[in-house]
């Protein structure tokens, strides 16, 4: 059994929200500067995951899940909230896409009211047009037009977050019969099984990857891990105020750190274009957490 070491909740939630947003932005980097090809970025990452989440499992004694069905849908929902995720950071700032997370509430709602029978209140109602038009001024830039937000781009991290929605959704009912090792190992198994089906998609861009960007790889990898068992420790102390930590948008902060700092290497926009984004978020997040 893993040990953790004896700190306050808060130390790991903090944890957890750094290693979630440095894993957004080194993948964004990943993105730009290193690796051209998104279904190999997505392989390797995954595959990584494994690596490092199948030790930690038999240590704690994994096994096989004594239910299959819900952890085989957690990880196809999974796989395709990355897929998209890891797809639109190829197109889209980190800034933009960081709040645009908050739209998994909305989804969680109405999961919740078309699956367990829950009612729609008329304070959820207004909660959930409050973070959809902040969607709006999250996706500006310097030409301040609201139309940015109808792209392309916007529907396809919108899915993702229905996919991560979704993930959640059949977590929760995986968890009445299996253990948080059997669900956290195998869902990452069976994303792998299921990655398999896109090595013709990349396999022309193996021979091109070198040993340091399948290190960067392994790095942001780690991070995700990191944040896994960060999160699962936090949340099993406090749930109320590990959600409010972990619901800080770090990688938007890192992203305009960068803009000022290195602004080449990741994204550059005006002051106001930011001050726009992190008011609207902040906006998303607080009605996220009432939904």
């Amino acid at each position: 059994m893993i040990e953790y070491p004896n700190m306050p909740f808060e130390i790991y939630a903090w944890i957890a929200t750094l290693s979630s947003g440095l894993v957004a932005v080194s993948q964004k980097l990943t993105s730009k500067h290193s690796i051209k090809n998104p279904w190999l970025l997505n392989f390797f990452f995954t595959l990584f995951i494994l690596l490092f989440l199948l030790p930690l499992g038999l240590i704690n004694h994994v096994g096989f899940p004594r239910e299959w069905q819900n952890i085989f849908f957690s990880a196809f929902f999974d796989e395709m909230f990355w897929i998209l995720f890891i797809i639109s950071l190829y197109k889209l700032d980190v800034s933009v896409i960081t709040p645009l997370f908050n739209f998994r509430s909305i989804f969680s709602v109405f999961l919740g009211i078309f699956f367990l029978g829950e009612v729609l209140r008329l304070q959820q109602v207004l909660l959930i047009i409050l973070i959809i038009g902040c969607g709006f001024f999250v996706a500006i830039d310097e030409k301040f037009k609201l139309t940015s937000f109808f792209k392309p781009v916007i529907a396809l991290i919108l899915t993702a977050m229905l996919a991560l929605a979704l993930n959640g959704f059949f977590i929760n009912k995986a968890a009445v019969h299996n253990t948080f090792w059997q669900i956290t190992v195998w869902e990452v198994v069976f994303s792998q099984l299921l990655l398999l089906f896109t090595v013709p998609l990349f396999m022309k861009d193996l021979k091109k990857v070198k040993f340091d960007q399948y290190a960067i790889l392994l790095a942001i990898a780690l991070l995700e891990v990191f944040y896994k068992l960060s999160a699962n420790k936090a949340f099993s102390s406090n749930l109320v105020v590990t959600a409010v930590i972990i619901s800080l948008p770090a990688s938007m902060i890192i992203a305009f750190l960068f803009s000022v700092f290195a602004p080449t290497l990741l994204e550059k926009h005006s002051l106001k274009v930011y001050l726009i984004r992190f008011a609207a978020a902040a906006l998303m997040i607080f009605a996220s957490f009432h939904l």
